[in-house]
C-alpha cells in the first residue's frame, strides 16, 4: 500500500490545465474545485502505480496541446506576457524602407499577449541614433489592436551613414524589445552633375526636359535614392521631386507656366536642390513674350453691391482674366469703360466715370473696383484688349442692391465633426449662413470659398436665401495627426459701432469692433502663420495697421489691417479624420465608478468617428447575493455628431473623450467588458478588472 501526501499550490497567473480559471482570474465554486481536485488525486495515484507513464498531469510533451481539455495539458503561459513584433519603417507613401530622407518616415510595431491578442495601452518607447521622433519623449501608447506608430526624421539633414532603430514595449510588469532595425540616412555629401536642358529657348507655355546625375562628391561614384527638388523663378515641373535611380539618373519636365497658372516670359532660372541640404545647381532658360488672344469675365454669375448709404458695402470689385492660348497672360494693358450703371456709381477709382487703362496682374486678372452710390440698378462694364480692340468682354450679373455679409453675420455649422479616416468617401456637410449688418440675408449668389489641409472639399458655394453648403470628404491627403483644418472666407464688411448714428461707416468716427487683415489656414492650430510649414495664406493687401489678435476661429496676420470697411471675412473649423480602432487610457474601476478615456488615434488628439457606439457589460464573478451593474453617466454613445472640438493642445482628457459609468453592487473579482463598434463595423474590446 502506498501512502501519498498531496499539496496543491494554485496561482492565478499560472492555472492548472483543465481548470476553468480563465484569463480574467474567475473563481470556481467549491463543488467544481472538489471534483477537479479529485480527478487530479486519481491521476497522481495512477501515476504512482505505474499508470500513465511519464506523461503525468503536468505534461510538457511537445506533441501535446496544453490546456485543451483532452488530457496531457501543461501549465499555461501567463496572459500578462508581453510580445512585440519586428519593427517596421515606412516611407511617406506607406511603403517599407531602409532609407530615411528629409521627408521623414513612420516607425511601427505591434504589441501582443501570449495568445497573440493586441495589448491596448502599452507604452512603447523608440530609440535610435541620428533621428528625431514625433513626440518629445519618443514614446506612444498602443491602440486597441496593439499597434503603435511614431514619426521619424533625420536630426541633421547633412548626416550620412547607417544607423539602427529599436523599440521597447512596457505593459504592467512585462517588457519586450525589438531587434535593431538597420536604416540609412540619405547622404548629404552628394553633388549634382551634368545638369542640362533639352532646349534653353522656349515659347511661352512650352516644355523641355531637365536631366542630371547625382554623384558622391569625394568618389565621383553615381548615387541612387537621392531626392532632388526642382524649382524655377517662373515655371512648373512634372514631377517637381525626383529620386535618382539607374546610375544616379534624374529627369523631369519643365513647363513655362507658373505655379499660379500664369505664362512665363523673358529670362528665368531653373534650380535643382538635394533635399534641404542647400546643394544646388542652376540653369538659365529664355522664354518668348506672351501674346494674349482672349479676355473673359471671371467674377461669377452674380455680383450684388450695397448702396452707399446702407453701410454694408463701401465698394465692390469685379474681375476679367486675360488668356494666351488658354493660359493666363500677365502684365498686359486692358481698357475699362462704363456701358450702363446708375448715375452715381463710379469705377476703377472713386468718382471716376471715364475710360481707364489698367494692366493684368501676375495671374492674368484685371480687377475693377466699383463704388456704388445711393441708387440701385444694373451695372455693365466692358473690358477691351489694348493691343486688339476686337477682343472684348462684358460684365454679367452686376447690380447695386442690398448689403454684403458682415463680420459678425457669418456662421458655420456641420453635420458631424469626426469622420472615418480608414475609408474614402465619408462625408460631412458644412453650411454657411450669412446676413448683412441689419440681419437680412445677403443677396442670392454671394459666394463663399473653402480650403482644407486634408481630404477634399467643395471649393465654393453661392448663397440662396442667405445660406449654402459644401461637402468635406475623406481621401488623401490625410494629416498624420488625424486633425483636418477647414477655412471658409467671403468678401464682406467688418463689424463696426455706428457712433454718429447715420447708418453709414465713417472712417475716423465709427469704431471697428475686431479689425482683420490677411489670413491663413492654421494647420498646426497655433494661431500663428508659419511659412516654413507651407500654410495656405490669403493676402488681401489690406494695409499695415494693427489687427485684432489671431484666434483659431478667426485667423489674422498682425500688421496687415487698415481702417476701411471692406474685408475678406473668414472662419475656421477643425475636423477629425479618426481611425476605426480606439486607443484607451486611464481605465479604472473602483468604488462606484468605471472611467476611461477613448480616442480615435494613438496621439490622443481626436475622438472616435461620429456614430461609434460604446457598450459596457458587467461580468459578475463573485459569489454573493449582489449583481454588479454599470450605467453610463458621462460620455456619448454613440459618439456625438456635433460637439465642441477643441484645439489639439487642450483636447486630451476633455469631456469629448471621457466616459464614466456608475457602478452598483460590484466587488473585487468582478470585471467589465468594454466593446466599441466603429461606423464601418470594426469591433474592438478590452476588459477592466474591478479593484
Amino acid at each position: 500500500m502506498v501512502t501519498l501526501s498531496i499539496f496543491f499550490i494554485i496561482k492565478k497567473s499560472y492555472p492548472i490545465a483543465g481548470f476553468d480559471w480563465g484569463h480574467k482570474g474567475m473563481m470556481m465554486n467549491k463543488k467544481q474545485l472538489t471534483l477537479r481536485l479529485s480527478a487530479i488525486t486519481i491521476s497522481i495515484l495512477l501515476a504512482s502505480c505505474g499508470g500513465g507513464g511519464s506523461k503525468g498531469y503536468y505534461n510538457n510533451d511537445s506533441g501535446s496541446n496544453p490546456g485543451n481539455g483532452n488530457g496531457g495539458g501543461s501549465v499555461e503561459t501567463p496572459l500578462s506576457e508581453v510580445n512585440i513584433s519586428v519593427l517596421q519603417l515606412l516611407n511617406t507613401n506607406g511603403d517599407p524602407t531602409q532609407v530615411i530622407t528629409v521627408n521623414g518616415a513612420i516607425a511601427k510595431v505591434r504589441v501582443t499577449n501570449a495568445k497573440g491578442e493586441g495589448i491596448s495601452g502599452a507604452l512603447v518607447t523608440f530609440s535610435g541614433d541620428g533621428i528625431t521622433f514625433g513626440t518629445s519623449n519618443a514614446s506612444v501608447l498602443t491602440n486597441a489592436d496593439g499597434e503603435a506608430s511614431i514619426a521619424v526624421q533625420p536630426t541633421d539633414a547633412n548626416a550620412t551613414g547607417a544607423y539602427q532603430i529599436s523599440a521597447i514595449a512596457n505593459y504592467q510588469d512585462g517588457i519586450a524589445s525589438t531587434a535593431p532595425y538597420n536604416f540609412q540616412l540619405q547622404a548629404a555629401n552628394i553633388d549634382l552633375v551634368g545638369m542640362v536642358l533639352t532646349t534653353s529657348s522656349l515659347e511661352s507655355g512650352a516644355s523641355t526636359n531637365v536631366t542630371l546625375k547625382t554623384q558622391d562628391k569625394d568618389t565621383s561614384v553615381n548615387q541612387n535614392n537621392v531626392t532632388v527638388n526642382f524649382t524655377a523663378s517662373c515655371g512648373t515641373f512634372e514631377p517637381a521631386t525626383v529620386v535618382s535611380s539607374n546610375q544616379g539618373d534624374v529627369t523631369t519636365s519643365y513647363t513655362a507656366i507658373g505655379t499660379n497658372g500664369r505664362l512665363c516670359e523673358d529670362a528665368h532660372t531653373i534650380t535643382a536642390t538635394i533635399g534641404n541640404t542647400g546643394v544646388t545647381r542652376t540653369l538659365p532658360v529664355t522664354i518668348a513674350a506672351v501674346k494674349p488672344n482672349s479676355i473673359v469675365y471671371t467674377s461669377g454669375d452674380v455680383t450684388l453691391l450695397g448702396i452707399e448709404s446702407s453701410g454694408s458695402a463701401s465698394s465692390g470689385q469685379i474681375e476679367f482674366t486675360l488668356y494666351a492660348n488658354g493660359v493666363v497672360a500677365a502684365d498686359k494693358e486692358v481698357n475699362i469703360e462704363l456701358i450702363d450703371a446708375p448715375e452715381d456709381l463710379s469705377f476703377v477709382s472713386l468718382g471716376n466715370r471715364d475710360k481707364k487703362t489698367v494692366k493684368s496682374n501676375s495671374s492674368g486678372k484685371v480687377f475693377v473696383n466699383l463704388y456704388p452710390g445711393n441708387k440701385p440698378g444694373p451695372v455693365e462694364i466692358r473690358a477691351t484688349l489694348a493691343s486688339d480692340t476686337n477682343i472684348t468682354a462684358l460684365s454679367k450679373g452686376v447690380a447695386v442692391a442690398t448689403g454684403r455679409v458682415t463680420q459678425s453675420g457669418l456662421s458655420l455649422s456641420v453635420s458631424k465633426n469626426s469622420l472615418q479616416n480608414r475609408i474614402d468617401g465619408d462625408e460631412a456637410t458644412i453650411t454657411a449662413r450669412m446676413v448683412d449688418r441689419n440681419g437680412n440675408p445677403v443677396p442670392n449668389g454671394t459666394v463663399i470659398s473653402f480650403v482644407t489641409e486634408g481630404g477634399s472639399i467643395t471649393p465654393n458655394c453661392a448663397s440662396s436665401n442667405g445660406s449654402c453648403s459644401v461637402t468635406l470628404t475623406t481621401q488623401d491627403p490625410r494629416p498624420l495627426d488625424n486633425r483636418v483644418t477647414v477655412l471658409a472666407y467671403v468678401e464682406g464688411d467688418k463689424s463696426y459701432i455706428d457712433k454718429n448714428g447715420n447708418n453709414v461707416y465713417d472712417e475716423g468716427i465709427d469704431e471697428l469692433v475686431s479689425n482683420i487683415g490677411d489670413f491663413f489656414l492654421d494647420k498646426n492650430e497655433n494661431n500663428t502663420y508659419d511659412a516654413n510649414d507651407g500654410e495656405y495664406i490669403y493676402r488681401r493687401n489690406a494695409g499695415t495697421a494693427a489687427c485684432a489678435a489671431s484666434t483659431f476661429k478667426q485667423p489674422n496676420i498682425a500688421g496687415t489691417c487698415n481702417t476701411k470697411l471692406g474685408a475678406t471675412l473668414r472662419e475656421q473649423l477643425v475636423f477629425a479624420f479618426a481611425e476605426n480602432t480606439p486607443t484607451f487610457t486611464n481605465e479604472k474601476a473602483s468604488g462606484n465608478l468605471l472611467s476611461f478615456n477613448m480616442y480615435g488615434n494613438s496621439q490622443l488628439s481626436v475622438p472616435m468617428p461620429s456614430g461609434t457606439t460604446i457598450s459596457v457589460t458587467a461580468e459578475d464573478n463573485t459569489e454573493n447575493s449582489k449583481s454588479c451593474s454599470a450605467e453610463l453617466m458621462t460620455g456619448s454613445s454613440p459618439v456625438a455628431s456635433v460637439f465642441n472640438f477643441l484645439t489639439s493642445s487642450t483636447f486630451r482628457g476633455n469631456s469629448q473623450t471621457y466616459y464614466g459609468y456608475r457602478l452598483k453592487d460590484c466587488f473585487v473579482g468582478d470585471e467589465f467588458k468594454i466593446s466599441v463598434s466603429a461606423p464601418d463595423g470594426k469591433v474592438s474590446t478590452i476588459f477592466v478588472d474591478y479593484q
